[in-house]
């Protein structure tokens, strides 16, 4: 069946919720069951996970499974096929041109030693995704100047995004290829499936989606998503005269998801 219509949306914190119980697992239900009556509509997760972490979320939370996952910050791309998930080779040699051949390690190597980067685990690095933890979450502006300082003294460009973890307050730094990030693999996503701009919604709930929130699709804004990220979109929206695609959801989670959706008609049902 042609797809009419794209619902790509973060996980962590937004199709999966922070806490358990029963409430919770019910408004899961009902998304699996309005995903499961819409096949029209192309179903994405976008996340920082890589893709085993992925299916592994969908199988814990009993998340309806996608047609599409986009892993490791927006740096991969999965399509499911009938032979099991394809990464998608357009999209990984766009990044591998933007970044002039480098990769992970090549950057793990150029930002040895700064200080106040830690490393995240193996698991958590990608072939255009270096990750690392920062401790100190005040200040953060400085470490991030200095990231992209000793970048272009090795005369590479990237694309630096910070978050914090919500449940431990810990700083998340990812380094990317100047094009890669959610907002880049949803225009992707966009051009491949043919669809029209207002046929694009993307929920979330954190920094790291922001670049998605304000790309000029349509956006739906948990609403678990901290204040200063809502404050930021609201600033950044007005600015770029798209106010009117940005949704600010009252609900939590998937609900918070659905009620988006309702907002901007993705479903015949809503």
């Amino acid at each position: 069946m042609k797809k009419n219509a794209l619902l790509a949306s973060d996980m962590d914190g937004t199709v999966i919720p922070l806490e358990g119980g029963r409430e919770r697992a019910a408004e899961i239900r009902r998304f699996r069951q309005l995903i499961e009556e819409n096949p029209q509509v192309a179903l994405a997760y976008v996340t920082g996970r890589h893709l085993e972490l992925g299916l592994a979320g969908v199988a814990q939370h009993r998340l309806p499974r996608p047609d599409i996952f986009v892993c490791d910050v927006g740096t991969t791309i999965f399509f499911h096929q009938q032979d099991g998930w394809q990464r998608d080779e357009g999209y990984r040699q766009q990044l591998r041109k933007s970044w002039g051949g480098h990769r992970g390690p090549d950057i793990a190597r150029f930002l040895a030693g700064l200080a106040g980067l830690e490393a995240q685990e193996v698991e958590k690095q990608s072939e255009f995704k270096q990750s690392y933890y920062l401790a100190q979450v005040h200040g953060s502006d400085a470490i991030l100047a200095a990231i992209r300082d000793r970048l272009a003294s090795h005369g590479v460009a990237a694309n630096v995004i910070y978050s914090v973890d919500s449940l431990t307050n810990i700083g998340l730094v990812d380094v990317l290829p100047p094009v890669a990030a959610k907002d880049y693999a949803l225009a992707y996503l966009w051009h491949r499936l043919g669809l029209d701009q207002e046929r694009v919604v993307y929920a979330g709930d954190s920094g790291n989606d922001l670049l998605a929130f304000v790309s000029g699709f349509n956006a739906i804004i948990v609403a678990n998503t901290a204040a200063a990220v809502k404050e930021e979109v609201r600033n950044q929206a007005r600015a770029k005269g798209i106010e009117s695609r940005t949704f600010f959801a009252s609900a939590r989670y998937v609900q918070g998801v659905m009620e988006g959706c309702c907002h901007f008609n993705i479903f015949p049902a809503s």
